[in-house]
């Protein structure tokens, strides 16, 4: 016999446990060569894996979640993105008929009556308003040309017959 401390290597293979075939994992095929300390240490193992799947499908859950908060987002973005395409067109449209009424002439009441779906529609509506609303050749002045029913008897009649019109 020899003086070194190594162990004999025929004494090795037969405590160590055959090596799992076919992808097994788990119970060695006997456990009871395994001890108190082997057993304890495949519970320990099996106790780790358990929270390790048990935590890996907690993450999972929690990206699920940011996912769909992301997605949720998304939407809010498309929903805003969709709402500023909608008022950019009125305000383009707007200032489209605004362009109009200005270059006919047209102001107050007469730019509300003027509306269309396009360009054509509005320079052509603009055109007839702009037609009925035209004012008369000259200044107007209100009562010229008029002679009274009857003529003032005083100074003061004419005042007086002012104040009723």
């Amino acid at each position: 016999m020899s003086d070194t401390n190594e162990p004999d290597p025929t004494e090795q293979q037969k405590t160590d446990p055959p090596a799992p075939t076919d992808g097994q994992q788990g119970d060695p095929a006997d456990s009871r060569d395994l001890g108190d300390a082997g057993k304890k240490a495949i519970a320990a193992e099996r106790d780790a894996r358990k929270a390790a799947e048990k935590q890996s499908k907690d993450l999972q859950q929690k990206l699920d979640k940011i996912e769909q908060a992301n997605l949720s987002d998304l939407e809010k973005a498309q929903k805003r993105a969709e709402a500023a395409e909608k008022s950019l067109q009125a305000t383009q449209s707007e200032s489209l008929r605004l362009r109009i009424a200005s270059k006919h002439g047209l102001t107050g009441e007469a730019v509300d009556l003027l509306h269309g779906t396009d360009e054509a529609e509005l320079e052509s509506r603009a055109a007839r308003i702009a037609v009925l609303t035209k004012a008369p050749n000259g200044p107007v002045v209100p009562g010229v040309g008029k002679t009274p029913a009857h003529a003032p008897q005083n100074s003061n009649d004419w005042l007086r017959n002012l104040a009723k019109h």
